[in-house]
C-alpha cells in the first residue's frame, strides 16, 4: 500500500490526522494537515511500552488519539490528536504550556484543530475499528485504554496542573484555594456551603461569556479529579467521573446548567474522598483495604476478593481489619454500598430495584433488608423524604 496517498487521502476525506511511525520514530504523516507541533510524537511517547495491538488514550486537556499495529508494515499507525469540540483559548494555552511553547503561538494552535474536524471518544473508536479492518482484516470488538503522560523530550516552561483561575479575578476572591482544600481532606460540609455561598449563586457568572465560563468548568474538572487522585481516589475511578462530567459539560447550553454541573462534580469528588479518610486508622493495610472498596462500590467486593487484589492472606486481612477498626471488612463493604446506595436514591434517575443490582446485591428484598438494618428506613421511605 502507498501509505503517503492513503495518508493524504484518508485527512482530505474525514479531516482527522493520521501518521505511521516504526519504532516510535515517525516515518509519515499527512502533508495536507497544518502545523502539529509535533503532537503525535509527543503523544506516542508518552505512552509506556508495549504497546497493545489496538489502543487509545487522552490527555487532561482532552486531546483525544489512538492506533493499531500494521503487521505488513512493522509500524503503527497513529490517529488524531482530535478534540471534542472547538480548540478554547484556554485550553490552547494549557496544551502549549505542556508543550513548552510561547501562548504566542495559541492562534496557530487552534487554527490546527480548526482545520480537523472535532470527534468525540465514540467516533475516534469508531474510526480505529475501520482503519483496522482495512489494514489488518480484523474485527476487534475492545479496543485497550493506556495511561497518558506528558513526557516532553525537551526542557517545558511548567509543568503544573490546570490551574482555577479567572484574568479578571486573579486576588482569589471566588475561593478557589479554599475550594480545592475541602476535596482534598473530605470536607463536605464546608464544601457545599462554599459551593452555595460563593459559586452556584455567584454574580460573576454574569459577567463572563457562556464559553469561557464552560472552558473555567472544563478546566475545575480536570483539577478536582487530579485533587481527587492525589487524596487516594482510583485513578481509573476519577478519570471515569471526569469523563461522565466531560460529556455533560460540552453538551450544557446555559450557564445555570454549567453552574450545577460544577457544583455536582465538586460534591462528587469530595465524597469518595471523604469516604476514602472516615476510616480514622494510621494503617496502611486499611487504607488500602478501604480504597480498594471505595473504588469497587459497584461490582462484587468480598474479603477473599480484596485478598486476591491485595497480594494478602485473607484470614490475616481480615483480623487487622477488625482489630484497627472494630467491625468485619464485610460489614464495612456493606455499610459502604448502603452510603452509595442513599447518594443513588436522592436522583430519580433510578429505580430501587435498579440500584439494588448497580451495587451487586442479589435481590431486591436482601437490599431492602441490608439497607434497613443499617440506616433504620427502607429504601423507599429514604427517598419519600429525600423529596420532601
Amino acid at each position: 500500500m502507498d501509505l503517503d496517498y492513503f495518508l493524504d487521502q484518508y485527512y482530505q476525506a474525514t479531516h482527522i490526522p493520521v501518521s505511521f511511525f516504526q519504532d516510535r520514530a515517525l516515518v509519515s504523516k499527512s502533508s495536507l494537515s497544518l502545523q502539529d507541533f509535533n503532537l503525535p510524537l509527543i503523544l506516542l511517547n508518552g505512552l509506556s511500552d508495549p504497546l497493545p495491538e489496538l489502543w487509545y488514550s487522552y490527555t487532561s486537556e482532552y486531546l483525544y488519539f489512538g492506533g493499531f499495529t500494521v503487521e505488513e508494515e512493522n509500524g503503527i499507525l497513529f490517529v488524531g490528536p482530535v478534540l471534542p469540540s472547538e480548540c478554547l483559548p484556554r485550553q490552547a494555552e494549557t496544551i502549549l504550556r505542556r508543550l513548552g511553547r510561547s501562548s504566542k503561538d495559541s492562534a496557530s494552535l487552534r487554527a490546527y484543530f480548526a482545520g480537523n474536524i472535532s470527534c468525540d471518544l465514540s467516533a475516534l473508536l469508531a474510526h480505529l475499528r475501520f482503519l483496522q479492518y482495512a489494514f489488518n482484516r480484523k474485527k476487534e470488538a475492545d479496543i485497550a485504554r493506556l495511561p497518558f503522560t506528558w513526557n516532553i523530550p525537551y526542557p517545558v516552561l511548567e509543568d503544573i496542573p490546570i490551574e482555577l483561575r479567572q484574568s479578571i479575578d486573579p486576588a482569589d476572591s471566588w475561593g478557589e484555594r479554599t475550594l480545592i482544600s475541602y476535596l482534598r481532606y473530605g470536607r463536605l460540609d464546608d464544601m457545599e456551603r462554599l459551593l452555595d455561598e460563593e459559586f452556584v449563586h455567584s454574580e460573576n457568572w454574569n459577567t463572563i461569556p457562556i464559553e469561557y465560563m464552560r472552558s473555567y468548568v472544563l478546566s475545575a474538572n480536570v483539577m478536582a479529579s487530579r485533587t481527587a487522585c492525589q487524596s487516594g481516589v482510583d485513578f481509573n475511578l476519577a478519570n471515569g467521573i471526569a469523563s461522565h462530567y466531560l460529556d455533560k459539560i460540552l453538551r450544557a447550553r446555559t450557564k445555570s446548567e454549567l453552574s450545577y454541573l460544577f457544583y455536582d462534580f465538586f460534591r462528587d469528588y469530595t465524597r469518595r474522598v471523604a469516604r476514602i479518610q472516615q476510616l480514622s486508622s494510621p494503617s496502611k493495610t486499611v487504607r488500602l483495604i478501604n480504597q480498594y472498596i471505595q473504588s469497587h462500590l459497584y461490582e462484587k467486593i468480598t474479603p477473599t476478593i480484596i485478598a486476591e487484589n491485595l497480594h494478602g492472606n485473607c484470614s490475616y486481612l481480615c483480623t487487622h481489619f477488625r482489630k484497627e477498626t472494630g467491625r468485619t471488612i464485610s460489614v464495612y463493604i456493606q455499610e459502604c454500598k448502603i452510603k452509595e446506595a442513599e447518594r443513588l436514591l436522592s436522583y430519580k434517575d433510578f429505580s430501587i430495584v435498579t440500584i439494588g443490582e448497580m451495587l451487586g446485591f442479589s435481590s431486591q428484598s436482601y437490599f431492602c433488608s441490608v439497607f434497613k438494618k443499617i440506616t433504620g428506613k427502607t429504601p423507599k421511605e429514604y427517598r419519600a423524604e429525600s423529596f420532601c
